[in-house]
């Protein structure tokens, strides 16, 4: 039988940023009847792509990320935007940062990036047959190299760590999922 739910006393915003809230929750074990103060980032909802072209590249971007001070590899990602389904969300994140129009896309996978102290979902949508129509549209804060990759090379980058976005390697396996390759 699962554990119970921990009943929640009191919540409390302590901070509010343009991209997340850090909320404080009041809390009793249903069990133990320990009470403690638990930490939620409410985080808005993901969405990252798995973008094929049509000569079967994969669409990868390169970029500064402030978390880990480094310019990392990825595939194309972006928050959702409130009242935006993923799928919408999906299609503007693949023209604002690659150009990239899909001929098919469709959800493949969600995960909870961290359950233990955030609130949002990641999902991953399958973009194929994609071909470069459009400009790129970045956000202020944003410079983006694109990065056409043949899907040979993909298992090597994972391997190597020039791909080591947890959430990229996400959306690599319901990628994999989707297509069969993973042989459970």
């Amino acid at each position: 039988m699962p554990p119970p739910p921990f009943q929640r006393h009191e919540s409390e915003i302590l901070l509010t940023t343009p991209v997340f809230r850090l909320r404080r929750d009041r809390a009793s074990h249903p069990v133990t009847r320990h009470t403690g103060d638990y930490f939620v980032l409410e985080c808005p909802d993901w969405v990252n792509l798995v973008a094929l072209t049509e000569h079967q590249e994969l669409i990868l971007v390169r970029q500064w990320r402030h978390g880990t001070r480094s310019i990392e590899l990825e595939i194309p990602a972006g928050m959702i935007d409130h009242g935006e389904a993923p799928l919408e969300a999906a299609s503007r994140e693949l023209r604002e940062e690659t150009g990239y129009e899909a001929a098919s896309l469709r959800l493949i996978g969600q995960v909870a990036p961290n359950a233990a102290y955030q609130s949002n979902l990641c999902h991953t949508a399958l973009a194929t047959g994609c071909r470069r129509i459009h400009e790129t549209s970045f956000d202020a804060g944003e410079d983006i190299e694109l990065v056409l990759t043949p899907l040979r090379e993909v298992p090597a980058l994972v391997a190597s760590g020039q791909i080591r976005n947890g959430m990229v390697i996400a959306g690599l396996f319901w990628w994999l999922q989707a297509e069969g390759k993973l042989g459970w």
